[in-house]
């Protein structure tokens, strides 16, 4: 359902749905769920993977939103018998599909990858691989945050970083895989993983991306022991898992909001809520981080921060201080971010206004000014975003405001 703000189909405006893509700017899935990560290959076909009951749907389309009928569309799961939610779909520079998520047995949640073929078959060299050396004692969180989260490496290397829940609280691992899926021995001297303790102290850090020449950046939240206040934090390591002193302070640095209140999301039944989400590499090696801080009135705005490439805070974004975004929402978070081809960043999530989820999304100037992109109110999520290489903005997510009446969708809206 689409509340209309001076908002409507036929208006070729930035931000607008663009009538030109699926059914009047959107693709809807007609099975409960939610279209989880998305991502647009060099020619604009879009790959898509869903949430449906407890197995995912991995989904491909052409340029303007229709069904991809060459792609054998297919549910899966990561292990027989599992629930598994998907987080990440990427593409591999040879065309195949790589899905990272977690996987959800015996009351023991796991990170876990598998690999298609270009035409959707199942990549039987990698397989389906479930991540079992995690800390023992690890249970399901009880909080809505993300566990796992993933990208690529250079070789086509996979790592995957997720924060697990023990008695203690939580604990953070990344870890890196060889092209065939086996562990790499070289990464985290010899283990194939390193834990990631910000600033020496438990932490949420499930984001990694990779700058340009290899490093790579993880961004995530700490917190000091006894006290409820967490700071955002990136930190960077070599390509072997050893910490990057040159980076920021001695590898490490902190997003601070001055004035900030509380940690805890107010948006509920929601699976990726966190104060750091998502963080970005941009062409220049410059760091971008998402998510939410708390207002002076105790609500969640929407965050976003830019680093230069050596962790400095970068002075040319917001005048050197994160921006908050809320609108005219209560309540907002952005759980995913997208660079235009203009270097403009497309951030997404959701906003609580009066009670109900409304689907977010903002665009942002380089130099950190919110612009005229958002248009009008949508009841729903937004989970991800993707830019199409013609500028079209296609972001995925679910209609409804609960669990119950969610369905997968999928948005293209007008850019540039």
């Amino acid at each position: 359902m689409e509340i209309k703000a001076g908002d409507n189909n036929h208006t070729r405006a930035p931000g607008n749905l663009d009538p030109t893509f699926g059914t009047e700017g959107r693709i809807e899935i007609d099975e409960r769920g939610t279209a989880n990560s998305t991502i647009s290959d060099k020619d604009g076909k879009l790959v898509v993977v869903s949430h449906i009951s407890d197995r995912f749907r991995l989904s491909r389309y052409l340029v303007d939103g229709t069904k991809d009928d060459s792609f054998e569309e297919r549910t899966w799961n990561f292990e027989d018998g599992d629930q598994s939610t998907p987080q990440r779909v990427l593409l591999q520079e040879d065309g195949k599909i790589l899905v990272i998520g977690e996987s959800l047995k015996a009351d023991a949640v796991r990170p876990a990858v598998t690999r298609f073929n270009p035409s959707g078959s199942p990549d039987l060299v990698l397989g389906r691989r479930v991540i079992t050396t995690g800390p023992e004692g690890a249970t399901p969180s009880r909080s809505p945050y993300k566990f796992a989260d993933g990208c690529l490496q250079k070789g086509q290397k996979i790592l995957i970083a997720a924060t697990y829940t023990l008695p203690s609280g939580p604990l953070s691992r990344l870890f890196c895989l060889q092209a065939d899926g086996e562990t790499d021995k070289s990464f985290g001297g010899g283990s194939g993983f390193i834990d990631i303790r910000l600033h020496g102290l438990d932490s949420y850090a499930n984001n990694v991306q990779i700058q340009g020449n290899g490093s790579i950046i993880v961004a995530g939240s700490w917190r000091y022991v006894d006290q409820q206040q967490r700071t955002r934090t990136v930190a960077r390591y070599t390509d072997e898992g050893i910490l990057d002193y040159t980076f920021g302070q001695a590898g490490y640095t902190d997003v601070v909001v001055a004035g900030e209140r509380g940690t805890e999301s107010q948006i509920q039944e929601l699976v990726w809520a966190d104060i750091v989400s998502r963080v970005a590499i941009q062409d220049d090696d410059k760091i971008i981080i998402a998510g939410y801080a708390k207002g002076s009135d105790g609500n969640n705005r929407g965050l976003l921060a830019r680093l230069e490439k050596d962790g400095s805070i970068d002075e040319n974004f917001n005048k050197g201080v994160p921006l908050l975004i809320s609108g005219s929402m209560d309540a907002m978070d952005f759980y995913s971010i997208g660079i235009d081809p203009n270097g403009k960043i497309v951030a997404v999530g959701s906003g609580n206004l009066a009670g109900t989820l409304m689907e977010v999304y903002e665009r942002i100037s380089k130099n950190g000014v919110r612009e005229n992109f958002w248009s009008g109110y949508s009841i729903g999520t937004c989970t991800d975003v993707t830019i199409q290489p013609g500028g079209r903005v296609i972001i995925s997510g679910s209609s409804g405001n609960n669990h119950s009446t969610r369905f997968p969708r999928i948005w293209g809206r007008l850019g540039a």
